[in-house]
């Protein structure tokens, strides 16, 4: 039989069960209910049971209780891990499709991807652009957006972009603070991406207003630009601009831009 608790016993038990339900209570109200334990308390005066046993009884509950809403929770924390890691590898899955430039040790991955991808961009849509559109009166139009894409994504004598060593310079003059890198890197891959959705506009515009020959054919020096040759050399010009549409907006929803900068499906 257990020895009855003295009132000075139970004034302290019962004010440290009060703090145990007031505490958790703030997470998980439900669950740790201070006004049951109370009634339960109140039963017990009015019925002249066992007031050690009854604290007894109600201790071992809290301390279970406890126990399980921590399993819980820990559960649900591996299930949030679980699911963004898949996320993450599905995301680097979508940007191992683009070329990896480590520009930087700084730099995080999607960062060097997207560089990549500009590069790419300069290297095979860029010279059919110039192409199709120099001496046009569509090319004011264009003239903006297709700057700031080849400040990013034009490389010369094997340096980094213009817009890329300002972006270095960023993020060695940010002494390793994080949230300042990650607003630099959020800040490149937005002004970009809009100007790939203002390409992506124009070009919508001039295919439905039908203001270039689209019939017309692209023709590309090899040697000049050997890859954006591979790909559109001999193609109509509603084809390329079609295609390259097409790539700008890959571009700007594989790096997760479509939200921010409008981009509608």
């Amino acid at each position: 039989m257990k020895k009855e608790l003295s009132d000075s016993e139970i004034k302290a038990i019962l004010e440290k069960i009060r703090a145990e339900y007031r505490d958790n209570a703030k997470l998980n109200p439900k669950s740790f209910d201070l006004a049951g334990f109370e009634k339960r308390y109140l039963q017990v005066l009015q019925l002249r049971t066992s007031v050690t046993s009854f604290l007894s009884e109600e201790v071992a509950f809290l301390e279970q209780l406890k126990a399980k809403i921590k399993s819980l929770a820990e559960k649900k924390e591996l299930q949030k891990a679980e699911t963004l890691n898949r996320i993450l590898d599905e995301n680097m899955e979508r940007l191992s499709s683009y070329s990896k430039i480590d520009f930087h040790v700084l730099a995080k991955p999607e960062i060097k991807y997207f560089y990549g991808a500009l590069v790419d961009f300069c290297n095979k849509e860029l010279p059919v652009l110039l192409h199709i559109f120099k001496g046009t009166p569509e090319y004011s139009q264009l003239q903006d957006p297709i700057m700031n894409v080849e400040r990013v994504g034009l490389t010369r004598r094997g340096l980094p972009s213009v817009r890329i060593q300002e972006f270095i310079k960023q993020l060695m003059d940010s002494n390793g603070n994080s949230s300042q890198m990650e607003r630099f890197s959020q800040v490149l891959l937005k002004e970009t991406s809009l100007s790939l959705k203002a390409l992506i506009d124009i070009f919508g515009k001039i295919l439905n207003e039908q203001r270039i020959l689209g019939d017309s054919i692209t023709k590309l020096n090899e040697k000049q630009d050997p890859h954006a040759h591979a790909l559109y050399n001999g193609k109509s010009y509603s084809f390329c601009i079609e295609s390259i549409r097409d790539k700008c907006k890959k571009i700007i929803m594989d790096f997760r831009m479509s939200a921010i900068v409008g981009l509608d499906g």
